[in-house]
This record gives structure tokens, sequence and C-alpha cells, in this order.
């Protein structure tokens, strides 16, 4: 047995995955007689999607330099978080370990799963307490670790020699979720899988990709999870209009490249007005698409925005953000807009 298939939960070891119409014929026909589909529609929509994504997955490989038999394609990254929980954890008995504050999905799905969830609370200055996390993953043995980088709330991009020293500590999988990774400048982490299988990376066409309604998340990995994925997810997990608006994005990199340079420009505009704000006590620096700021009345000034048709993400509850409102940088004109409006705002 492997280290990963020793990781793994037995049953998803032994499992016999669904076998599709369009994994039981491979190679083109004239006539589909065989998955019991309607003949009747166009654009090829009528007809069951690839079940292994097998184009995009080539283009993302093209693109991206993702290596196309390290990759899995998700119904976004909330459903890869879904599946290597349940691939990797047992309920009732396994835990996973998220820092905190962090996003808020990895707890949801880990009590969906019945599994408990460690919480590694951040440095005030909201980077990882490694000592303490070494010290917790050496008593309680985490069957996953979560570290989100950029840090979604925080804006924080972790650094690659933290996030290894935590994995290499880890003695199972680490869950390196960079949703926001294109923002940062930063290549990401998918090439430190070679050193340690026990990582897996996450990518999404969500945010820098502006796929956020199609749901089209990414999931790099060794590739003996990689197959353990593919068994494990269902089998039409992507539909045939999400890969496609994922290879037409694709095709328009260029596009996309110049509007995230956009985006790095306006949040670094937004950051300059937020300090000079009396009512703002502090503006955190962000390796994302948004920016987390301190205030003397988040609610209050939350209210104020909705009042005037802006809406923000009040982040007071969770630790060590009181006070805090995430603001996602939008466009230049709603950018405009918002420092209007909170020109208008008077404590």
């Amino acid at each position: 047995m492997t280290e990963i298939e020793a990781l793994m939960n037995e049953h998803i070891r032994t499992l016999k995955p669904y076998s599709t119409a369009r994994d039981d014929f491979k190679g083109k026909a004239d006539i589909l007689l065989d998955a019991n589909e309607s003949w009747l529609g166009g654009s090829g929509i009528n007809r069951y999607p690839d079940p292994r994504c097998t184009a995009l997955r080539k283009e993302i490989e093209n693109v991206l330099s993702l290596p196309f038999d390290m990759t899995a394609i998700t119904n976004g990254s909330d459903e890869a978080i879904d599946l290597l929980i349940r691939i990797f954890c047992r309920p009732g008995i396994d835990s996973v370990m998220i820092e905190r504050p962090t996003y808020g999905a990895y707890r949801v799905f880990a009590d969906l799963n019945g599994v408990e969830v460690i919480d590694a609370r951040l440095k005030e200055d909201y980077t990882l307490d490694i000592p303490r996390m070494e010290e917790v993953m050496a008593q309680r043995k985490p069957k996953i670790v979560f570290i989100c980088s950029p840090n979604n709330p925080t804006g924080s991009l972790y650094s690659k020699e933290d996030i290894l020293r935590i994995a290499d500590a880890n003695k199972g999988i680490t869950v390196i979720d960079e949703a926001y990774i294109d923002f940062s400048g930063e290549e990401g982490m998918w090439r430190a899988i070679e050193g340690n299988r026990r990582i897996v990376v996450l990518r999404t066409m969500s945010k820098a990709w502006s796929l956020a309604g199609a749901r089209v998340g990414i999931i790099v990995s060794d590739p003996e999870i990689q197959r353990a994925v593919m068994k494990a997810k269902p089998p039409y997990n992507v539909s045939q209009l999400s890969q496609q608006a994922a290879l037409d994005m694709l095709s328009r990199k260029d596009e996309i490249a110049g509007t995230l340079s956009q985006i790095l420009s306006e949040r670094e505009r937004l950051s300059s007005f937020f300090r000079t704000l009396p009512f703002i006590s502090e503006v955190f620096h962000s390796d994302s698409n948004f920016i987390l700021v301190r205030t003397f009345d988040a609610e209050r000034l939350y209210d104020y925005l909705a009042a005037r048709s802006i809406i923000v993400r009040n982040r007071s509850s969770e630790p060590l953000l009181q006070g805090c409102l995430r603001i996602t940088v939008g466009s230049r004109d709603e950018n405009d807009k918002l420092m209007e409006v909170l020109d208008g705002y008077s404590l």
C-alpha cells in the first residue's frame, strides 16, 4: 500500500467508479443511442458532458502549465473541498485543521461530513502561528490541513517556506487553496507536489477568470490523488456549458491579463484612498482582489453603504477581525462611486 493509499478511506481505495456511456465508448460516431439522451438540441447541450473534462484539462495545461495528469475539474472549489474530506476523512473519527479566520466552507463541509475541525488561530499580524500548528499536528494528527493563500478574508499571501514547513510536518494531506493566487504576482505552489506528494493545490476560474457563475474548480495533485478524485466525484459534475465557458475564457488569456492589471491598479488606488479616511483605522495589505479595512464602527458603515446600494462584507464576527469590512475591488466606475459615497460619511 502506498503512502497516499494509507491515508485514504478504505471504501475509496476499493471503490469501483460509475462507468458512464462516455467511458464505455471512446471515439467518434454518427449516431449515439447509448446514453438515453434526447436527439433534439443544438451545440451538444442535449448530450452528456465529458466526465473527465479532457479538452478543458488539456487547455489548462497549455495556458496555466498545470500538468494534465495532475488535474481534475470540480463544480467549483467547494466540491473539491467536500471531495477531499470524503476521500481522506472518516466521520466521527478524523479531523481537519484550518487557520482562522479563513474561508468558512472548510468548516461547513467538515461539519456536513461529521469530521471534527481544529482551529489554528492566526497571529495578530495575520501570519501563520507555525510552532503552535506543529504542536497541534503532532498531538491531534489531522487528516487534512487547509491553508488558504492568499487568505480570505485577510488578503494575506503566506510565504512558501512557511507553507512547506507545515506541509512537511503534517503527516496527512495539506490542501493549499489558491483561489486568489492570480492577484498575488506569484506562480503558486503546485510544483511543490513533486517534493511532497501529500500536497494538494486548489485553483478556481471564479475570480481572475470571471466565471463565478459557471462553477469551475481545479484540483492539482499527485496523479494517485487525482485518480481517487476521478473515482469519487459525480460522473457529470461539470456541465457542458461550464466546460465551454472555461475554454472560451482560456482562449482570451491576453484580455484577462489586461483586466487583471486594471484590478491591481484599482486595488492600489482604493487602498491609498482608504488610508485618507478618518473613520478607517487600518488598511491591510492585500494580495487578492479585495481589501480588508478596520473601521471604528463596521456595522454603521456597512448600513450606510447598503442604504446607498453598495454592498460590502462585514467580517466583524470572526476572530481578530473586530470592526473589519472586506471590500471587493470593483470596476473603475464602481470604485469611483464607492469613493464618492465614502466621502459623504461622517463619524
